[in-house]
């Protein structure tokens, strides 16, 4: 059973290689096991079409609506490059809230 307990800050990471990812930093709002909801969501899915697929971006939201997780307050996602470059994206205001 690995349980991720409320309170703690989470982020989801998928892909390989020069396709990595990291999302925006959640707070869980309530314990959960991560083989539970995992097979939850699996259950709930309902494909739109033949070519509709459950994938790893639709999870974060799931646990949203579900009720397990929420943004973090005053946090901010700033893209900084890809590739070997470093390119920050500078914001045209200081308010990103």
């Amino acid at each position: 059973m690995a349980i991720i307990k409320a309170g703690t800050i989470l982020a989801f990471c998928g892909g390989e290689w020069s396709d990595k990812w990291t999302t925006r930093p959640f707070t869980v709002l309530k314990d959960f096991d991560q083989q539970v909801v995992v097979d939850a969501y699996r259950a709930g899915f309902v494909p739109k079409d033949e070519w509709d697929e459950l994938d790893e971006h639709g999870f974060a939201g799931w646990l949203t609506r579900s009720g397990y997780i929420e943004d973090v307050p005053n946090s901010y996602n700033w893209y900084v490059g890809a590739y070997g470059e470093f390119d920050p994206q500078i914001a045209t205001s200081a308010n990103h809230g």
